[in-house]
């Protein structure tokens, strides 16, 4: 039971980092690199990717 609520987490997890990362592409197309919303896009992108490491860390024994 555990491993499928792991595996819908990474889902939504992933979701989120590909939503983001368009945003973050959309946003730097239309305001520039140097936008103060692309660096938050990519820092949430940062945060979502840590939390599927600390998940895959917690699998191993």
């Amino acid at each position: 039971m555990t491993n499928l609520l792991d595996g819908e987490r990474l889902d939504k997890y992933n979701e989120q980092i590909e939503h983001l990362r368009q945003q973050m592409i959309d946003t730097a197309n239309s305001l520039g690199l140097n936008h103060p919303q692309v660096l938050n896009y990519s820092q949430k992108i940062d945060e979502t990717h840590n939390l599927i490491l600390k998940m895959e860390q917690g699998k191993q024994y």
